[in-house]
C-alpha cells in the first residue's frame, strides 16, 4: 500500500473577518498559519484522499470545485474525496456572508474564495506525487482532563450550554465526553511519513483577532518538529464538547491551547511506545447518500418570528436572531438536506468515516458500537457546512426548556456563552430535524452490511 502526505498554506489576508462568534472580528495578525493537509491512499486498485483544513467549516461549493479539479487531473473518483474542516474559531469565512445570521457584514475577499479550492486541490496533487510504500501502525489512548461536555442541567430543570455566568445554579453535566485519542502512523524504511490523529474537542480556545489553527495547529507543529513529517489532525464528534472547565474562571487564552496540544502530544508519544507496524495491502472504500429533514418549526413560530422582526428590539439579540433563522428556513423550497458520508476501512482494525455537521458525542459513540471496528475514526464537519446534529435526547431537553421558560432571552450576543438556553438545539445553530440521530444510525447500519468482512 502506498501513502502520500502534503500540506499547503491557506492563510487569508490580514483584515479578513474571523468566524466563530456573532461579532465581526477583523484579523489583525497571524498567530500561526492555516493549512490544507492531505493524505492520499493507494492500494493498487483503490485511491482515496482525505484533506484536513484549518477552517471553521467547508462549503459544498468549495468541495465541488476541489473534486472537479482532482478527479480531472488525477485518478481519484469524486466519491473517494473527503474534505474536513477542523472548526477553528480563528479562521476565515469560506463563502460570501449573505443570508447567514452568523456573518452579517463580515468581510472576505473574492480572490481568497476563488483561490481556496485551488490550494486545497493542490495539496492533494502534491500528496499524490509523494506516494510511497508504507507500513502502518494503529493505536489509541485516553487523554483526560481537557474536554468537557458543555451542556448542564440547572436547578430549575433546564439544560443550558456554557452557563458559566450562573455556576451556582449548575447541577451536573448531562452529556458524554469521548477522551480517546486515535493515532494512525505511516512509515517507510523505518522513517515516519505522516500521522493521522483524531480527538473530539471544539477548537475554540483562543478568541481574539489573530489568525490561528487553534489546538490542532499547535499539536501538528509539535509532531512536525519532533518526528519531521506531516500530520493530519481530524476533529471527532464534539458538537457538545469544548475545553471549558466550569470550575475554572479562565475560558480562552493561548496558554489553554498549548496545554491541550501538549497533553495530546504526550498521548501521541505514549501510543507510539507500544505501536506495532505491519504492511496492509487493501482498503475497502465506501460512499453512502442519506437525507436529513429540516429543523421542525410551526406556523405559530413563523407568525411569532415576523412579529419580532417588526419590534424595536436590537438586531443582535438572541430573540431577534432566532426569528431571522426561522424565516430564512421558511424561504427554502426544499425542506431536506441531501448529504453523504464516505471513507475507508482496513480489515477489522481501522475505519475512517467522514460525516457532515457538528455531531454530538453520544451519536459518535453509538456509531462506533454499530460498526465494531477496533478503531473507528469519525471525522465530523466534512464535505458540507451543516451546523449542529444533536442527539434525540438533546431535542427532548430543548422541548422541556421551552415548557419551563417559553420566551428566549432578549440579550445581546457576542458568542454562545451565558445565553441562558440550549444553544446547539436552537434554530439559529441547528438546521436539522429531531429524527437526525435515527436517520444517521440507520445509514450506519446499512453501511455495516456493505462492509461484508465485519
Amino acid at each position: 500500500m502506498k501513502i502520500g502526505f502534503a500540506k499547503v498554506c491557506i492563510t487569508p489576508p490580514i483584515g479578513s473577518s474571523l468566524v466563530g462568534y456573532f461579532v465581526d472580528r477583523r484579523s489583525e495578525g497571524i498567530m500561526d498559519e492555516l493549512y490544507a493537509n492531505s493524505v492520499v491512499i493507494d492500494d493498487g486498485k483503490n485511491l482515496f484522499t482525505l484533506v484536513s483544513c484549518d477552517l471553521i467549516w467547508i462549503e459544498q461549493e468549495t468541495v465541488k470545485k476541489v473534486k472537479e479539479i482532482v478527479s480531472k487531473e488525477l485518478k481519484i473518483k469524486q466519491e473517494n474525496i473527503a474534505i474536513h474542516a477542523t472548526h477553528t474559531h480563528t479562521g476565515p469565512l469560506t463563502a460570501h456572508p449573505e443570508g447567514s445570521i452568523y456573518t452579517r457584514n463580515f468581510y472576505v475577499d473574492d480572490s481568497y474564495l476563488k483561490i481556496l479550492p485551488l490550494f486545497i486541490a493542490g495539496s492533494i496533487k502534491i500528496a499524490y506525487k509523494n506516494l510511497k510504500e508504507v507500513e502502518i501502525g494503529i493505536g489509541k489512548s485516553r487523554v483526560e482532563g481537557i474536554a468537557f461536555n458543555r451542556r448542564y442541567l440547572m436547578k430549575d430543570g433546564r439544560v443550558i450550554t456554557n452557563p458559566f455566568n450562573q455556576k451556582e445554579n449548575i447541577v451536573k453535566s448531562v452529556g458524554e465526553v469521548d477522551d480517546t485519542l486515535y493515532l494512525v502512523v505511516f512509515r517507510s524504511n523505518r522513517e515516519y511519513i505522516g500521522f493521522i490523529l483524531n480527538f473530539a474537542l471544539h477548537p475554540d480556545t483562543i478568541g481574539g483577532n489573530l489568525i490561528s489553527a487553534d489546538w490542532p495547529g499547535a499539536l501538528r507543529k509539535k509532531i512536525e518538529d519532533e518526528f519531521k513529517c506531516n500530520a493530519l489532525i481530524l476533529n471527532g464528534p464534539s458538537g457538545d464538547v469544548n475545553h471549558i472547565n466550569p470550575e475554572d474562571q479562565t475560558t480562552r487564552t493561548d496558554k489553554i491551547r498549548e496545554i491541550i496540544a501538549e497533553k495530546l502530544f504526550e498521548g501521541t508519544k505514549k501510543i507510539l511506545e507500544n505501536m506495532e507496524f505491519r504492511k496492509y495491502h487493501n482498503i475497502k472504500l465506501f460512499f453512502k447518500n442519506f437525507t436529513l429533514n429540516y429543523y421542525s418549526y410551526t406556523k405559530q413560530d413563523v407568525k411569532k418570528a415576523k412579529k419580532i422582526l417588526t419590534s424595536k428590539i436590537p438586531k443582535d439579540t438572541l430573540k431577534y436572531l432566532i426569528a431571522i433563522s426561522i424565516l430564512n428556513m421558511e424561504k427554502q423550497k426544499e425542506k431536506k438536506w441531501r448529504l453523504y458520508l464516505n471513507g475507508f476501512a482496513i480489515n477489522k482494525e481501522l475505519c475512517i468515516l467522514t460525516l457532515p455537521g457538528e455531531i454530538f458525542t453520544g451519536i459518535g459513540e453509538k456509531i462506533r458500537k454499530i460498526l465494531s471496528f477496533e478503531n473507528t475514526i469519525i471525522v465530523q464537519n466534512s464535505n458540507f457546512h451543516l451546523g449542529y446534529i444533536p442527539t434525540k435526547e438533546a431535542f427532548l431537553q430543548h422541548k422541556s426548556n421551552l415548557k419551563i421558560e417559553p420566551n428566549f432571552d432578549n440579550v445581546r450576543l457576542s458568542e454562545a456563552i451565558g445565553i441562558n438556553s440550549s444553544y446547539e438545539t436552537l434554530p439559529l445553530a441547528c438546521k436539522v430535524g429531531e429524527d437526525s440521530e435515527d436517520i444517521i444510525l440507520k445509514t450506519i447500519r446499512n453501511l455495516k452490511k456493505q462492509l461484508k468482512f465485519i
